[in-house]
C-alpha cells in the first residue's frame, strides 16, 4: 500500500504544481493583455451640457471599456450647489441658500443617476464645482452653500462602500473614512491612484471670491497632508506589485497659466520625487481646463538643463493628459498594454452630434 500512496501523493503534487503553473501563466497573460479605459469629466455644464451628455454616455457604453474615470465637475461653477435637506454642521459659516426643490433638483443625486447609466465600472473623483466653489458670492442668484457641508454630503452619497459606481461596480481601496474619495486599485500592469485635488487653488480659500478663509485653509491643510501620504503609499503599492506603470487621477489643472497655482507646489514636488524614483511610465489625468491635450509639464529644479540651456529638465517618464469638458462634450479612451514599453496610449472620441455649428471668417 505504501508505494501506491507515494505514487498518489506524487501525482497530486504534480497536478498541484501544474495547476499553480497554469494559474501563474494566466496571471502573466492577464498582466500583458491590453484593455481600454474611459476618461471624462467637467460635464454636464448647464443646459447646453445636459443636452449633450446622454450622447457621451451612450458612446462610452458602446465601447469595450474595462472601467472609466470621471475627473471632477458634475456641473458648472456658477450654478448653485442644490442639495436635498440634510443635517448641517452648526459650525459652518455659510448659510444654506441652495436647498433643492421640484424646480431645482439635487445636483449630487442627478450626477449619480447619470453614472448609474454606464455599464462598466466608473470611478468618480470630485471637482471644485461640486464643493469648493459652492460658497462663492458670485454663485447665480447669490444662492450659496457651505463648501465643507457640500463635501461631506458628496462623500456620504457618492462613496458609501469600497465599490465603484456604474452598473457593474468593481472593488476599490479607499484611503479612510475621512477621505473616501481618495482611492487606489490595480488592473494588469498598472496601479491607479485617485486624489481629491480640485481647482480653485486646491481650496485654499482667500476670504474673497473663494469663500471664508479660515474654514477653507483648515480644510486644505488636512486634505493636502492626506493627499501627499496617499500619493506616497500608492507608489509604494505600485513598486510592491511590480507595476509597469502608474496612473494618477485628479481634477485640477495644476499647470493652468491662467489660474492661481500656489497650493499645488507640495503635490508637484512629491510627484517629482515619486516619478523619478519609479522610473517607469507615469501618467496624470486631470480635467479643469476643458480641452483635450497631452503634455509633459513636470520638471526638475535645475537652473541649467542637460543641454546647457537656462531652465529645468523635463521629467521625461511623466505625461499629463487633460480631458474634454464644458462646451466640448466628448471623451478620451486610454489603451493599457503591458507589452508596450510606453504602457499607455490615448485616443480622442469626438461625438458628431455634439459638435457646434462653426462660424466661418467674415
Amino acid at each position: 500500500m505504501r508505494p501506491q500512496l507515494t505514487l498518489r501523493l506524487a501525482a497530486a503534487g504534480a497536478a498541484a504544481a501544474l495547476s499553480a503553473l497554469m494559474a501563474l501563466h494566466g496571471q502573466n497573460h492577464h498582466a500583458g493583455s491590453a484593455y481600454e479605459v474611459g476618461l471624462f469629466g467637467d460635464m454636464p455644464y448647464g443646459e447646453y451640457g445636459r443636452a449633450h451628455y446622454p450622447a457621451v454616455l451612450a458612446d462610452m457604453n458602446r465601447a469595450p471599456l474595462a472601467f472609466s474615470v470621471f475627473d471632477g465637475d458634475t456641473k458648472n461653477g456658477s450654478e448653485p450647489c442644490y442639495a436635498d435637506p440634510h443635517p448641517e454642521d452648526p459650525a459652518n459659516p455659510t448659510p444654506d441658500l441652495a436647498v433643492a426643490d421640484a424646480t431645482h433638483p439635487d445636483v449630487y443625486k442627478f450626477a449619480l443617476s447619470q453614472f448609474a447609466k454606464l455599464e462598466a465600472p466608473v470611478v468618480y473623483l470630485p471637482g471644485d464645482n461640486e464643493w469648493t466653489d459652492c460658497d462663492r458670492p458670485s454663485t447665480a442668484g447669490g444662492l450659496v452653500s457651505d463648501s465643507s457641508d457640500r463635501l461631506a454630503y458628496l462623500r456620504k452619497l457618492s462613496y458609501p462602500s469600497d465599490r465603484s459606481l456604474g452598473r457593474h461596480p468593481m472593488s476599490l481601496i479607499r484611503q479612510s473614512a475621512a477621505y473616501p474619495e481618495n482611492v487606489r486599485w490595480s488592473k494588469g500592469p498598472v496601479t491607479y491612484i485617485g486624489l481629491n485635488i480640485p481647482g480653485s487653488d486646491n481650496n485654499f480659500a482667500d476670504g474673497g471670491k473663494n469663500g471664508p478663509a479660515a474654514e477653507g485653509q483648515a480644510e486644505y491643510t488636512a486634505r493636502n497632508a492626506a493627499n501627499l501620504e496617499w500619493l506616497r503609499s500608492g507608489f509604494a503599492a505600485a513598486r510592491a506589485a511590480r507595476s509597469k506603470g502608474v496612473l494618477i487621477l485628479i481634477q485640477a489643472d495644476m499647470w493652468d497659466p491662467g489660474a492661481v497655482q500656489t497650493h499645488y507646489a507640495d503635490t508637484k514636488s512629491e510627484l517629482f520625487r515619486q516619478t523619478t524614483a519609479f522610473g517607469g511610465p507615469v501618467v496624470l489625468v486631470n480635467g479643469d481646463s476643458h480641452s483635450y491635450e497631452v503634455t509633459k509639464p513636470l520638471t526638475d529644479y535645475a537652473t541649467t538643463n542637460a543641454a546647457g540651456l537656462a531652465g529645468p529638465n523635463v521629467v521625461e517618464n511623466f505625461t499629463r493628459v487633460t480631458t474634454f469638458g464644458e462646451a466640448q462634450n466628448h471623451w478620451v479612451s486610454m489603451t493599457v498594454d503591458g507589452n508596450d514599453p510606453n504602457v499607455f496610449a490615448f485616443h480622442q472620441h469626438l461625438i458628431p452630434a455634439n459638435a457646434p455649428a462653426y462660424t466661418p471668417p467674415s
